[in-house]
Parts: structure tokens; sequence; C-alpha cells
């Protein structure tokens, strides 16, 4: 066995408002993270974004950066769902989120076989769509028409990226999840019997409804924040409520959720045993520009391991400086490079 060192720092980092706004890097971040590749600090990306496997997304950041990163390193919103492959790998899903085929084509590199978009239903169920006129020939083009979608059952919903359509996706989930067994194009009959739980919702074999990402704006290049997929999920428990009046009922990953850290935690551990085998981290930096998603996630998280999560908030993202955020951070600086430095300094004693 490899001799026990003194614990060492580590660095988790948002990406949108942290090192890139946009596509286009931000003052100081490529300086920073190239000065803990360097020193051979570990570090991993952690991120609300989503909508691409994680070889394609790390190549992403690594292009805006001009660095070279490995997937190891890597934890974006969606990558929770690799743990429901077991349970609905072979069974249909519909995925939410991104256009084209590419939300499909992740899904089926994550390991699900049977996929579903929402324009495979629209090729499907000609009149489902009642305000097609804007959107139509995008599902015109990549919807897939599926037969088997009126006799077998969807057994999941998985958003995995913000909807593009939103009125489109706001009723598919609902006629799901009000459908007998999850067949498109069925009410299930025990909606609204008062004799029994909830009214009868959701007790006939609705499809599970999963979200991976709880921000509800993130930053762009726009001037000001834009709505993001937590705003969607907002949206459709206001209509289910309506609808119901009951709560929707759902499973959610990503920041500041605790499934989401336990697991960023567990690839940021394997990612610093693969750099050095005898070192054990003490303290991860978890470096954010939104405090409701990254410094909230951070400062609840409690490790199993005896590691300590710090928060600390940059100024150049969805946070503005100078307002009192809504979870107060470790410490709050202008930019990634003052809070990598900062952290260095403040560890330096736990540095190897």
């Amino acid at each position: 066995m490899a001799p026990f060192k003194e614990r060492a720092v580590a660095f988790a980092f948002d990406i949108d408002g942290v090192l890139v706004k946009g596509k286009k890097p931000l003052p100081g971040a490529r300086d920073a993270v190239e000065l803990l590749q360097r020193k051979n600090v570990p570090f991993m990306f952690l991120t609300n974004g989503g909508g691409h496997t994680e070889e394609a997304h790390v190549e992403k950041i690594g292009q805006r950066l001009g660095l070279t990163f490995s997937p190891k390193q890597f934890v974006q919103s969606h990558t929770p769902y690799f743990d429901l492959v077991p349970e609905y790998g072979d069974k249909m899903i519909l995925v939410l989120g991104g256009h084209g085929h590419h939300i499909r084509g992740v899904a089926h590199a994550y390991g699900f076989k049977n996929v579903v978009t929402s324009s495979d239903i629209v090729a499907t169920c000609k009149t489902i769509h009642a305000f097609p006129e804007i959107t139509k020939y995008h599902h015109d083009e990549y919807g897939i028409e599926r037969p088997e979608l009126l006799t077998t059952p969807i057994s999941a919903i998985l958003c995995w990226s913000s909807p593009r359509d939103w009125y489109l996706d706001l009723q598919l989930v609902q006629d799901l999840l009000l459908s007998s067994g999850g067949i498109v194009g069925t009410v299930s009959k025990k909606n609204g019997d008062t004799s029994l739980p909830n009214n009868g919702y959701l007790q006939d074999g609705q499809p599970k409804l999963f979200f991976c990402n709880p921000d509800f704006e993130w930053c762009t290049e726009h001037e000001h924040p834009r709505l993001a997929q937590g705003a969607f999920k907002e949206a459709l428990g206001v209509i289910w409520k309506f609808k119901t009046g009951t709560g929707l009922e759902y499973t959610r990953f990503g920041k500041p959720t605790e499934a989401t850290y336990v697991y960023a935690e567990r690839v940021l551990r394997e990612y610093s045993k693969s750099l050095d085998p005898s070192r054990e981290i003490g303290t991860v930096y978890m470096i954010g520009d939104n405090p409701e998603s990254d410094i909230a996630g951070a400062n609840l998280f409690r490790s199993e391991h005896g590691i300590e999560w710090r928060s600390i908030l940059v100024e150049t993202g969805v946070y503005i400086a100078g307002s009192v955020p809504k979870h107060q951070p470790y410490h709050t600086v202008k930019n990634v490079m003052e809070a990598v430095e900062w952290a260095l300094k403040k560890g330096g004693s736990l540095m190897n």
C-alpha cells in the first residue's frame, strides 16, 4: 500500500459564468486551471449543463480554454442517469431537451436502448401538438413514426437539458402522467378517484419523471440570465397542480442536490488517486457563480469521507456583485483566478 500523505486540497468548478460565458472564456479562466495542472492539484468540472456525452462536453470546454482534460474529471447534470440504466435500459423512455437527434444519441450512449423523443410522438400522433406552426419543420425532419407507441408503455421521462418546445413538452408530460400505464393517447380511469391515494393520480403505472438541472436561470452571452430547465419544471408543477390539485412527483439530480455531490465526490476522489495513489483529499473548494446551486450545494453537503466542502462565489455570472446572496459562501471573489489563488494560499499547509 502506498504511504499516506497529508490531506490535500482539491477543486470543483462550475463552468458557465465561472470559466466561460456563452462560448467565450472568461478572463483568467485558462490561467487558473493551467496553474492547477502544473501543480498536479486534483480538480473536476461540476456543472448543471448537459446535452452532450461527458467525452464531448469535456472536449468542448477544453477547446474553449485551450487545454486538455479527461472525461474522468467531468460530472454534468445528467451524469447520474448512468445509474438508471439497469432499471430502464431495456424499457421505452421519453427524453426531453436539446434539438434534432442529439439527446437521442446521448441517451443511447448511456445505454438506454429504446429512446423516444417528443418529435417521434408528433410524427406518430399527428394532432397531439395543438400549435405546431413554429416548430413543425423541426418535428417533421427529426420525428420518427413509432406505431408501437400506441401499445408500448413509456416507463420513464428523462429531462436531459432545457426543453426547446415548451408547449409540446408540457402537454406530453401531462398526458403521460394522466395516462393508463404510460400508453400514449390513453387516460387513466383512476384519475380523480377520491377513494384512492393522491385522489387516484399517478396510481396507474404512469412513467416516473426525472430532472437533472434545478437551475431556474443560467448565464449566457446575453446581458441578463435566461430561463433554464428548473423554470420548465416549475411551470410543469403549476400546470399539474391546477389540473389535478396534487403536487408533481419527480426525482431530481444536479446541483444543489445531495445525490449529485455524492456522485461528484466519488469521481473527484477516483481522479485524485489516478494522479497520486497515496493522496487523500481533505478540502474541496467549490467555485461557482450561482448561490442557489453551487453555493447551496457545497454548504449543505456532508461528506461520508470526512472531506470538507467550501464554497467560493465569483462575480462573473449569475450572482450580481454587491447584492446579498440567498446562500452565503465561504468566500467571495471577483473571478476564478482570484478564487484559485486564494484557496491555494488558504490550503498551503495542506498542499503536497
